[in-house]
């Protein structure tokens, strides 16, 4: 009973070990691997010999006794041993390639990830160059900001010296018109006093005329009074005369 489940387990693993490198061979030869390395362990043949070319393994009663079965064995385990040499192979070379498209895609993406980094310092410098030119600008604006408001700053002191200078010269001005209002008030008041005095010297002169119109009307009266009384001087002293001369004649 145990060599018949040993002769099984050695027939499950010879079949394995007789598809296994078929399969491998393929694939090695679909992807274009390099050189084959060698192996040094030996492959049984497919068939045990005996059996007929569709024979295969099915006539155990060929070998025998308890040697059959352990040849059986050794030569199942032989042909595992290549299986397994052969996939190793394999896998090793699919890993060589693998590894070789992994260094391939690496050196790809530390590539493409030295150009992003590139990109990324210019784009860091240009950012920089930027923020200068933003700084300078903003440093620039400051300042002209400041003129600014420092000329604005001219500008209301000036107006405000204006402002106090217009308010000195309408205070001037007032000052001046009622200087000249009082200058004219007092030229009124001696124009009046003027033409009063004038008025006055008029009714003097008037007066004066009339006192010296009555003085030679005066004089006039004097000198008639004064021809009459000389005149009635002399005709009492001619009536005198002839009051004398009558009286001596008689």
């Amino acid at each position: 009973m145990k060599l018949l489940l040993v002769f099984c387990c050695c027939w499950m693993a010879i079949a394995t070990a007789s598809t296994t490198p078929t399969t491998t061979k393929e694939t090695e030869s679909t992807e274009s691997t390099p050189k084959e390395s060698a192996d040094d362990t030996p492959r049984p043949k497919r068939g045990f010999g005996g059996g007929g070319g569709g024979g295969g393994y099915s006539n155990v009663g060929g070998y025998g006794s308890t040697g059959g079965a352990a040849a059986i064995a050794q030569q199942a385990a032989n042909q595992a041993k290549a299986a397994q040499a052969a996939q190793g192979a394999a896998s090793y070379q699919a890993a060589q390639q693998a590894s070789a498209t992994l260094a391939a895609q690496a050196s790809q993406a530390a590539q493409q990830a030295q150009a992003v980094v590139a990109a990324k310092q210019a784009q860091a410098a240009q950012i920089t160059q930027a923020a200068q030119a933003a700084q300078a600008a903003a440093q620039a604006e400051a300042t002209l900001a400041a003129q600014v408001s420092q000329a604005v700053q001219a500008v209301e002191s000036t107006k405000v010296q204006a402002i106090q200078q217009a308010q000195a010269l309408q205070a001037a001005a007032q000052a001046a018109q009622n200087h000249a209002a009082q200058a004219a008030a007092a030229l009124q008041a001696i124009q009046n006093v003027q033409a009063a005095q004038a008025q006055m010297a008029y009714q003097a002169q008037q007066n004066a005329q009339a006192l010296a119109a009555k003085q030679q009307a005066s004089l006039a009266d004097l000198a008639g009074a004064q021809n009459a009384a000389n005149k009635a001087s002399s005709a009492a002293a001619q009536a005198q005369s002839n009051v004398r001369g009558y009286g001596h004649g008689h």
